[in-house]
């Protein structure tokens, strides 16, 4: 009888080793994120329940701009289908989703988040699990009338096994919260603004590649009709060679712009995961005009309160910890500059909206006018009136005009959707 409780210490001891070998190991894995809402539960519980979070459906739930803004952006990737997604042609509505299906840093992230639970979740389980079997063994031996320091080692070494199941516990609590959430939320916003903006540059750079293009092609047909004068005793040598250094200037411009474009492309099929195969046939869709409903939606005043809430300065200083009467001043200070530099963002760039506004429209007037010159030179060109080379001037004018257009389109839409994203804290 005395080997039998002996033993069972034994093993008592073995178990419960093995258990703090597993804690300790789990507890220096760097996985930063589980662990940033918090200290771990400390103390012992005897509550073996499921744990609980947002991501597994209980929980607490947090308020605010905060858990609002990322429960909303967890739909990101919705409203679009696969075959959507994956067809020949970029639209600007997609980045987002494209970002959150493609992009290799937002899928990492996930893997990560997701291989963090599992650990956690498998770590609970076991965790409690063993401390349920401590007790069932103290519950045993109690009602055998077993030895008191026998029963007390099972109940001692329950007390550390739900202590460290409430420790994964508060975990998993911690890596489902809002506000890690947030953060994950925030990393994929960050990656689709910096898409927004590259798709508007590069769609502005196709653009200017068609009109260097024009401008060469107009070049060419300019240095042939001076080459031809030049036999025919009605151009110098002189004209010769400047008609052909401003074709050679010509022909520079227009494979630098088309070389930037390419370049700028390419770019965005590697941050949207689509640099494999079949690369080479994809385009990218029409910026969306921002349009006078939209802007007439933009009000500084009123979205301020929302801006300065979500930036991340301003959260940082309120959740920094002050003591004593030096530090708490110092904190209000730090926190109304935060405050202040956010506001200061949000009218700024509402300003930087009202120019590019004018802008486009100033543009959009020209490339409009521009339609109806083309169109004239065309029906001249047609009937004789004008020779090639005046028309190609002509149209590479137009081209440049309609660039313009393009150029100005895109500035403004990224300018709106910066603002935007300001009222969910990403600058």
């Amino acid at each position: 009888m005395k080997r039998t409780r002996q033993s069972q210490k034994h093993n008592v001891r073995l178990l419960l080793c093995g258990f703090l070998c597993l804690l300790f190991s789990l507890t220096f894995v760097p996985m930063h994120q589980a662990w940033a809402s918090g200290p771990l539960i400390s103390g012992t519980e005897t509550d073996f329940g499921p744990a609980e979070g947002p991501g597994l459906g209980g929980g607490e739930e947090e308020s605010g701009e905060e858990g609002q803004a990322a429960s909303s952006g967890a739909d990101g990737a919705s409203g679009f289908t696969q075959e959507e997604l994956n067809d020949s042609v970029i639209e600007y509505r997609e980045l987002e989703a494209l970002i959150r299906t493609g992009n290799s840093q937002a899928l990492n992230q996930q893997a990560s988040y997701a291989a963090s639970l599992e650990m956690y979740q498998t770590a609970y389980d076991s965790f409690a699990s063993a401390g349920r079997d401590m007790l069932n063994k103290a519950d045993e031996l109690e009602d055998e009338g077993g030895e008191a320091s026998l029963i007390a080692s099972y109940e001692q070494s329950a007390a550390i096994l739900s202590s460290s199941a409430g420790q994964m516990k508060q975990s998993i609590t911690s890596l489902n919260s809002r506000s890690s959430e947030w953060s994950r939320e925030q990393a994929i916003w960050t990656l689709v603004k910096s898409a927004q903006s590259l798709m508007a540059s590069c769609r502005a750079m196709e653009a200017q590649a068609v009109s260097a293009a024009a401008r060469e092609s107009a070049s060419q047909a300019a240095y042939d009709r001076t080459v031809s004068m030049k036999a025919a005793g009605l151009a110098t040598q002189e004209e010769v060679l400047t008609a052909g250094k401003n074709l050679l200037s010509a022909k520079n411009a227009s494979q630098s712009a088309k070389d930037n474009a390419d370049r700028l492309k390419r770019q965005l099929l590697i941050m949207l995961g689509k640099e494999g195969g079949g690369s080479a046939d994809i385009r990218l869709g029409e910026i969306p005009q921002a349009t006078a409903e939209e802007l007439s939606q933009i009000h500084p005043q009123e979205d301020k309160e929302m801006a300065v809430i979500a930036d991340s300065t301003v959260k940082s200083v309120k959740r920094s910890k002050a003591q004593g009467d030096t530090q708490r001043k110092l904190r209000s200070q730090q926190l109304e500059e935060a405050e202040g530099a956010a506001s200061l963002s949000l009218d700024e760039q509402y300003q930087e909206i009202a120019a590019l506004s004018l802008k486009r429209d100033a543009a959009a007037a020209a490339s409009a006018a521009a339609d109806k010159d083309y169109s004239a030179l065309q029906t001249k060109y047609q009937a004789g009136v004008i020779n090639k080379s005046a028309y190609l001037q002509g149209a590479a004018e137009y081209w440049q005009k309609k660039a313009s257009g393009i150029a100005a389109e895109a500035e403004l839409r990224v300018a709106v959707d910066a603002y935007g994203w300001l009222l969910k804290g990403i600058r």
